[in-house]
């Protein structure tokens, strides 16, 4: 985009300046070239503390008093004034027309029968997302039979030699994710240690949901990973390793292990009253672990 306004912009300015030539009030030498100046003048720009300040429009104004085709020298500088301020504008337009929210329909409003990979394949496609971009942090809530109360991600990318931040919320309403993204710049120190977003859903889909669980059984169930490789030795608790669609417990010789987590656990609904449900804090912790390495391997 940002460069279809760069070509729309330059032609309109060629177009302008030509035009401003053409109605001259009279003939006079070199007048193409004063114009031109005339327009760089009033486009020159100062900044001070940051600040831009339009420095040479001020100048045309309180020190030139052209008497030969006066009317056309004064647009020319007008018409630098006029791009000094789409300097100012342009940059907040495409910052707004790149970060607006996007809405992408999801698969399913069930924690066990969204096609994770899938859906991830299509907001990559749509918003044109770097395949190796990085999963930084997913948290999903769902009812024990699988329906989402609350699902969100983020993701981080490259593009153009720069770090681009997605937050990804799905809406049971509406049943699609909205997609908002912003550029973070050129360094992103966690990067190389978070996992493939690609991989992560893709383990994911192939464990299945409805198989991390904890135990005994919640009204809710709670599932986190903030996608970074990790070395885990917490001794007290259930651990479990995911290779394929194997899911098997993990002693605690085999720690420390090596790799990417995931937690789950769960919370229990009660009422208070008639009009208000209280839940309890989260529950029953179970860890699992994929792409790892352990103590024994």
């Amino acid at each position: 985009m940002s460069m279809f306004i760069n070509i729309l912009t330059t032609l309109i300015l060629i177009a302008m300046l030509v035009y401003i030539y053409i109605k001259r009030e009279e003939n006079e030498t070199n007048l193409g070239f004063k114009i031109i100046g005339y327009y760089l003048l009033g486009s020159f720009t100062f900044h001070m503390n940051a600040f831009p300040v339009p420095l040479g429009f001020l100048i045309f104004l309180f020190f030139f008093r052209p008497t030969m085709n006066r009317t056309a020298k004064h647009y020319s500088a007008y018409l630098g004034l006029a791009f000094f301020v789409l300097q100012l504008i342009i940059p907040a337009v495409e910052e707004y027309w790149y970060e607006r929210p996007r809405d992408i329909a999801a698969s399913s409003a069930n924690m066990y029968q969204v096609t994770f990979a899938k859906d991830w394949l299509t907001i990559q496609e749509q918003l044109d997302i770097d395949p190796d971009a990085r999963l930084e942090k997913f948290r999903a809530e769902y009812q024990k039979d699988g329906e989402i109360i609350r699902l969100s991600y983020d993701a981080v990318g490259q593009s153009d030699n720069e770090f681009v931040y997605y937050d990804i919320d799905f809406s049971s309403e509406t049943q699609a994710y909205t997609v908002k993204r912003r550029k973070v710049g050129p360094q992103w120190l966690q990067y190389d240690r978070s996992v493939f977003a690609s991989r992560f859903f893709d383990v994911l889909d192939e464990v299945q949901a409805r198989n991390l669980t904890p135990e005994p059984s919640f009204e809710r169930i709670i599932l986190n990973s903030d996608g970074e490789f990790t070395s885990y030795a917490i001794e007290k608790g259930k651990k479990y390793l995911i290779r394929g669609k194997e899911i098997r417990e993990l002693t605690n010789e085999e720690l420390p292990v090596e790799g990417y987590f995931i937690s789950v656990c769960g919370r229990t609904t009660y009422e208070t009253t008639s009009s208000y449900t209280r839940s309890s804090g989260c529950l029953g912790d179970v860890a699992y672990f994929f792409d790892a390495l352990l103590n024994s391997s």
